[in-house]
This record gives C-alpha cells, sequence and structure tokens, in this order.
C-alpha cells in the first residue's frame, strides 16, 4: 500500500507499507541510501512482515516521490523534518529506524535532533556515518593503525569530491559509466550463489537527483566536524560490513555517539549487505527491535 505525505516544503513523499498497520505491532521505518529507492527493501518484507509493521519511503528525489525545487531541499535538516512527517502519517507512537547509505546518515541526523527523538524506539545503522563524526574520524587519527584507516576510507571516499564537481557526475550517469561502477561494487560481498541484481530497480533520475544529497551537505561536516559531536539517547545497533568498500568498517566503528547498551555487530557483505544478505540483516533487525521493546517495557514497570 503506497500513501502520498506532504512534506513541510510542499514535496511528495511516497510512503510503501509493505503490511498494515497495526498499532499492537512494532513499526520498522526504512530510509534508503544513493543512488536506490525504497526497492532496495523489499528482500526484508518476507522476513519481517510477519511480527511487525514494515514502512519504507522513497527519499525526496528517487522513486515515486516528488523533487525539491532546488538543491537546498536536500539539506539534513529538511531530510530530518522528512522522517519527522513519514512518522506522523503513520499512525504510531513510535518507530523503530532501519538505514543503510544515504539512509542510515539522515537517522542518525535524526536520532540526534530533538525535534524527532522522542518518536524513535531504535536505530539500525548499515553503511552509513553520523557526517561529523565522519569527519572526527577523518581528522583525528592518534595512532599508527589509525592513519592507515583513515588513508583507506579517504581513498574510498574520492568519488564524493567528484560528485561535487558541476556537470561532470551528470555526464558518468548519463553514459552509464558511474551506473556500472555502482553495479561493481554492488556484487563486493555477495555469496557466488546469489544472482539478484539489485541495481535493476533503479532509474537514472535516482542516479541524478540524489547527487544533491552530497552537494547540499558535503564537505562541510568532514572539514569542520565541530567541537561538540551530538549525542543520542536512542539504543543504536551498528551493522558493519566486513568487505564495505564506500564506508569502512573503522569508520563504521568510529561512532562515539553511541549510548551506553548500544552494539556493533560485524557482518558478512559488502556496502550492498541489504541486498547480498537480507535474511541476516532482518534477522539482526529484528532482534534489535525485540530488545528494544522489551527494554522499554522493563522501564515502565
Amino acid at each position: 500500500m503506497t500513501n502520498t505525505v506532504t512534506a513541510s516544503d510542499g514535496v511528495a513523499l511516497a510512503v510503501h507499507a509493505y503490511t498494515g498497520i497495526d498499532k499492537q505491532r512494532p513499526t520498522i521505518l526504512a530510509v534508503h541510501g544513493y543512488p536506490d529507492n525504497h526497492h532496495v527493501w523489499d528482500g526484508f518484507a518476507a522476513n519481517l512482515a510477519d511480527r511487525y509493521n514494515f514502512v519504507a519511503y522513497d527519499v525526496r528525489g528517487a522513486g515515486e516521490s516528488s523533487t525539491p525545487a532546488d538543491r537546498s531541499g536536500y539539506r539534513l535538516t529538511q531530510l530530518v523534518a522528512d522522517i519527522g512527517a513519514v512518522i506522523d502519517s503513520l499512525g504510531v507512537g513510535e518507530v523503530h529506524l532501519l538505514g543503510h547509505d544515504w539512509g542510515s546518515i539522515q537517522c542518525w541526523a535524526a536520532v540526534t535532533d530533538d525535534s524527532v527523538v522522542g518518536r524513535i524506539a531504535s536505530f539500525t545503522s548499515i553503511s552509513g556515518p553520523h557526517l561529523n563524526y565522519a569527519g572526527k574520524f577523518l581528522r583525528s587519527p592518534r595512532t599508527p593503525r589509525a592513519v592507515v584507516d583513515v588513508a583507506k576510507q579517504v581513498l574510498a571516499s574520492s568519488y564524493i569530491w567528484f560528485f561535487l564537481c558541476p556537470g561532470a557526475p551528470e555526464l558518468a550517469v548519463r553514459t552509464r559509466a558511474s551506473v556500472k561502477v555502482f553495479e561493481a561494487v554492488e556484487r563486493i560481498g555477495r555469496p557466488s550463489t546469489s544472482s539478484r541484481r539489485g541495481a535493476a530497480y533503479r532509474s537514472i533520475d535516482d542516479y541524478l537527483n540524489g547527487l544533491n544529497l552530497y552537494r547540499a551537505n558535503m564537505p562541510g561536516p568532514i572539514l569542520a566536524p565541530g567541537r561538540q559531536l551530538p549525542q543520542t539517547t536512542v539504543p543504536v545497533q551498528v551493522l558493519v560490513a566486513s568487505k564495505d568498500y564506500f564506508v569502512s568498517p573503522a569508520m563504521q566503528r568510529f561512532t562515539g555517539s553511541i549510548p551506553v547498551g548500544s552494539r556493533i555487530i560485524p557482518i558478512e557483505g559488502g556496502h550492498w549487505v541489504v541486498n547480498s544478505h537480507p535474511d541476516v540483516v532482518a534477522r539482526l533487525t529484528g532482534e534489535w527491535v525485540d530488545l528494544a521493546v522489551e527494554g522499554a517495557a522493563a522501564a515502565g514497570m
């Protein structure tokens, strides 16, 4: 079932409920990354829909959602407001966030934002750090091993500077050069028995519009992460894909905003582990949601 939610600036967000909304069950709200749309979560529905309300939405400019009038519409403050608007539309008291790539970056911003954090019961992060902590990681290596880790991440993140160039990324998308690169990276960590082509659901517009996520939000937090890094009280689970090309395991573990009682779990797979190992990610997400529900129930006793 698909509904349209109007964001605070008038953008129409396509919200896809894989199940009906049963207020007696926990609700998982999934936020996709770049250059995906909500279909990246299709493999999760069968694994989670029997116990949870599972909802995903197309981030502005992707899938069936509309596009903001200008680049400023992709700033993190607006993306956090979108998460809040989607939560409000569901008619539930709180949600358990699940984010991948830029979806996880948005969720990190949400769980450290007072305007929405009270409606978030837990968060599972995959391959997307809080941008300010990413900046801190890149600027503060303290050991020889950390210097090596930072060097590897700088190399892996070099595509970001290309995305910030005017015109060149668009040309690479339209000639399908960058599309082929993403498809190749998506195959990293995929089991040899898997034949799924996760990129098939993406459109050229998903690639083109999503460039504004980078252009509206970078490189500020990387170059100047700030002295006071944001904290959260939301229980956080970080699933660290061992072969993630874009976001190294070292950076994923460098998440100082994780509160006491949260957890970091290494898993097999590459950056698109949500495509290659949906059963593993779904199982761990379900476990984390259940622990959050049990913890909240115990605290309320």
